[in-house]
């Protein structure tokens, strides 16, 4: 026997899901025949995944402005991630699988196993609703989860992000149109496929000939298969869309990430050559202070110096006293030469020190002033860095071109823009 899977990307109608409100395609009279695998509440469940790292990085924001009150809130208002996504798991058809029928019987009791490894196999996946609708024409699962991404260095260490999440299971981009999201839902598939096949039923993939069908169920079937082939389609480019968002948010994050640190680092530049500068001009006043000292010490030194003419004043002994006579003039002269000298040695002493003081004064700033030149060094190195960063800078602004450019080939890119308004994301219908 094979049957055809069907994984796809629903809008996320918790509402509808829980059958809060009855849509046309469903029977009521079968409403209670529903199974509900889980059904916490969105709130709550935020609390529980991102409470710890909400509270850490709240702690670490000096502006008040900066800091996210309530998490959940936060992601429905921003633009940066949906406040959670679902998938909806589908075996067989109306036809092959009618609800009431065995066949829906063993749907059921795939769905039920797959869905309990569904979610060992997804550590970085928190499913908070879960329902097997039972009350439309095909049982098929209702996945509604929240995935989040740990050990991230921006925003919130834990936080909400499909790609990061998927990357930390193992899928990572390989091309535009292999995205984490398409690699993941294509590995879901070949798991339920592996259930099925426990029970005897074969995967039977899109695009296969059955050549004993009647041409009128033929080309009911391929009708069915077209409709099935633009849902994927349609799911792929909302995935490449998504996984597009998140590159554009995370190049214009890091584009935001190098500005500031280069405004930090020109910032440094400034007042290192301000700091050098003052350094500078206090070492010359120093230098000619020290100057005008060390003429004075030389001045005051020449003053003693001439005392030694002293030496060449004639005297004269008495022939009975044998003490020593001078003129009266040279008697004044050499009273003052002393009296200059007392005061020169004073002075000499004073200046002395004073030059001391200074010397040792003029040795410290030298010593800084060498201390500077290498910070003078160390910004010229810091420049050069600046440059390196801005050319970087530049890098990433053409990758965002790029970016921008593509989406735009692809022409998602009025979708992107509508995606991004606040008031689209959220919960709406399933279509």
């Amino acid at each position: 026997m094979k049957k055809t899977i069907s994984i796809r990307i629903g809008k996320g109608s918790i509402s509808h899901n829980n059958r809060k409100f009855v849509a046309k395609n469903v029977d009521e009279k079968r409403v209670n025949d529903n199974i509900t695998l889980c059904n916490v509440d969105l709130k709550k469940t935020y609390d529980e995944l991102f409470g710890a790292a909400l509270a850490e990085y709240n702690a670490k924001q000096k502006r008040k402005d900066r800091r996210i009150e309530n998490y959940l809130e936060h992601i429905e208002n921003g633009k940066q991630e949906k406040p959670f996504y679902e998938l909806i798991f589908q075996i067989g058809n109306k036809d092959d699988t009618p609800c009431g029928s065995e066949d829906a019987a063993v749907a059921v009791d795939i769905l039920r196993e797959y869905y309990t490894d569904f979610l060992e196999r997804n550590p970085h996946i928190r499913v908070f609703n879960a329902v097997i609708h039972l009350d439309e024409a095909t049982p098929h699962l209702h996945v509604d989860f929240v995935p989040f991404a740990t050990e991230q260095s921006r925003g919130l260490s834990t936080r909400n992000s499909l790609s990061k999440a998927l990357e930390q299971q193992g899928f990572s981009a390989k091309t535009t149109l292999e995205t984490p999201a398409k690699q993941w839902t294509d590995f879901e598939k070949q798991r339920l496929a592996e259930v099925m096949l426990k029970r005897g039923i074969e995967w039977e993939q899109l695009g296969t000939h059955n050549e004993h069908l009647s041409v009128l169920d033929f080309k009911k079937q391929e009708r069915e298969k077209e409709v099935r082939q633009l849902d994927s389609e349609i799911g792929s480019k909302e995935l490449i869309l998504e996984w597009r968002k998140q590159a554009v948010l995370d190049t214009e994050d890091t584009l935001d990430k190098l500005g500031t640190e280069l405004r930090e680092k020109s910032a440094e530049v400034e007042q290192l050559d301000s700091a050098i500068s003052e350094k500078q001009s206090a070492l010359t006043k120093t230098d000619t202070v020290l100057a005008k000292k060390q003429a004075i010490l030389n001045e005051s030194a020449h003053k003693v110096f001439k005392i030694d003419y002293i030496d060449n004043i004639e005297t004269g002994k008495t022939v009975f006293g044998g003490k020593v006579t001078v003129a009266r003039d040279d008697y004044d002269r050499l009273t003052n030469l002393a009296k200059k000298q007392i005061a020169a040695e004073s002075k000499e002493g004073e200046l002395t020190a004073e030059n001391a003081s200074l010397k040792e004064k003029n040795a410290t700033l030298a010593a800084e002033n060498d201390k500077l030149q290498d910070e003078v060094r160390s910004a010229k190195s810091l420049r050069s860095s600046l440059s390196a960063l801005q050319k970087e800078l530049d890098g990433w602004k053409q990758r965002y071109k790029k970016i921008m450019e593509f989406i735009e080939s692809l022409g998602l890119k009025e979708k992107l823009e509508r995606f991004l308004i606040p008031k689209n994301i959220g919960v709406n219908k399933r279509r």
